[in-house]
């Protein structure tokens, strides 16, 4: 019975059951409490280094200079890592990376020198720390139970189990912020964040955010978001502050955060977030953002290019499209229309599918009659309107093709989503003609067949080919 006495567990049973019969208590909540308490795990952890004098020791308010980096040696034995902490080595394991080389680690409880309680034990084998593997180095020591890392903020948020019943029933935690050389530089209570953190840091300037915004659609800094009302748009800063007024259809903000385009109805507008200025710019429909250059549409239908100050390039095209270079862009001059084709449904779409049985296209559309040049952002001509298709091979050489149709369509499995409506297809083909390499002002190269594109694509390994895939313009099927 004494054994049972020291149990705060059984100290709350025979709590419950005398006031259940109506007796008196022989424990009071006070005892319990600090029964509690006291049997708690109290996160001294392997190192014998006390929590509050480690948050000491790395705090942002004591290490200012960006010299600073909170790194505990860390030694590799036999492909098993180990800290080493006042002459004693504590293996640890090795989990996913952060980034840059920053590393979760977790470190077994199981061989801690602190008592926890029976519920931790059962429940919780590890704590979690980082490593430095630059550095070679643990740069946030394993105090904690979760930690992540927030790459737009640069902090991580390490999370601890709450020492009261009322934030436990609640499922509330404790939390610290570091920054990214392992500094603290915050406490507080909640949940651990998921896209947006408590704050954010400015590492140049050693400097932290405090984040009040519960919820963006967007994030473009620690202090620029877009939130959406009722599938219209807006963007406040992190106090959720307004930068602009009202709520538009689309919102692209410029890359220096400074100011940002508007679209509503047909009318397109700057806004500068210092003096909430508002001017519009012209009327049309914003497409998309690419940097700091926006393609829109002119109420006749014609492409151009804005920038944060204006129009930068003269509504005049029929079609604008992206490149890899953001200052060239491939335009379009003819009739920019789609019609259904019998030609790509008989013909091409069944070389596309093959034998993959569980592949479809929905129905081809042809574009209409023009030709495709390549242009800057002065509208100054790089490559002639001579071609019924361009698109770029790698960063030095264009593809082009004289003579063929261009189709376009959708593609899909039968075990996947559907990737778009039909009326918004997303793959195109080109089918006939003869096909050019071009250099990057518009010189043909040489005239290459159907046999020899296809073994350029094969064989092609550009030195950033993802960089390059990922920022680079349409690429089409070829037949």
């Amino acid at each position: 019975m004494d054994n049972d006495n020291m149990d705060a567990e059984f100290k709350k049973a025979h709590h419950f059951i005398r006031t259940y019969l109506g007796k008196d208590q022989i424990y009071t909540d006070e005892e319990i409490q600090e029964q509690e308490k006291a049997n708690r795990f109290d996160y001294k952890f392997i190192p014998d280094l006390d929590f509050r004098e480690y948050l000491e020791h790395v705090s942002l308010e004591n290490h200012r200079s960006n010299d600073f980096m909170a790194a505990y040696p860390v030694i590799v034995k036999d492909d098993q890592h180990f800290l080493h902490f006042k002459n004693q080595q504590h293996p640890f394991s090795v989990l996913w990376e952060y980034q840059n080389l920053l590393y979760q680690v977790n470190f077994n409880i199981n061989k801690c020198s602190q008592p926890f309680d029976h519920f931790f034990e059962k429940n919780y084998f590890h704590l979690t720390g980082v490593m430095d593997s630059k550095n070679s180095s643990i740069l946030i020591l394993p105090y904690f139970n979760e930690i992540r890392y927030y790459k737009e903020f640069s902090v991580f948020c390490a999370s601890m189990f709450p020492d009261n019943e009322e934030d436990s029933d609640n499922f509330i935690k404790k939390l610290f912020y570091f920054d990214t050389k392992g500094r603290f530089i915050k406490e507080e209570k909640g949940h651990i964040p998921n896209r947006i953190p408590g704050i954010a840091f400015n590492e140049k300037e050693n400097v932290f955010t405090e984040i009040s915004l519960q919820f963006a659609e967007k994030i473009h800094s620690h202090t620029v978001y877009i939130i959406e009302q009722e599938r219209r748009f807006s963007l406040v800063n992190h106090q959720n502050e307004f930068l602009i007024d009202g709520f538009y259809e689309k919102i692209f903000v410029n890359d220096t955060l400074d100011s940002a385009l508007s679209q509503s109805e047909n009318n397109i507008c700057l806004h500068f977030f210092a003096d909430k200025t508002k001017v519009k710019i012209t009327e049309g429909q914003m497409a998309d953002q690419k940097n700091s250059w926006v393609r829109f549409f002119d109420g006749h239908k014609k492409w151009g290019i804005l920038n944060h100050h204006g129009i930068e390039t003269t509504p005049e095209y029929d079609y604008l499209d992206w490149t890899y270079d953001s200052t060239k862009l491939k335009a379009f001059k003819g009739d920019f229309s789609w019609t259904f084709s019998d030609e790509f449904n008989e013909n091409i779409s069944p070389r596309i599918i093959g034998d993959n049985e569980d592949l479809y296209t929905s129905a081809g559309l042809e574009l209409g009659k023009g030709k495709w040049g390549i242009i800057n952002l002065k509208s100054e001509i790089i490559v002639p309107f001579e071609y019924e298709w361009i698109e770029e091979l790698n960063p030095e050489l264009y593809l082009a093709n004289k003579n063929g149709k261009v189709y376009k369509f959708d593609l899909y499995n039968e075990y996947s989503d559907w990737k778009r409506p039909e009326e918004y297809p997303d793959e195109h083909a080109v089918a006939g003609g003869e096909w050019y390499l071009l250099d990057l002002h518009g010189n043909i190269v040489k005239e290459i067949s159907l046999k020899e594109v296809k073994q350029l694509y094969d064989s092609e390994s550009t030195k950033d080919l993802d960089e390059f895939k990922e920022n680079c313009g349409v690429l089409a099927y070829k037949f």
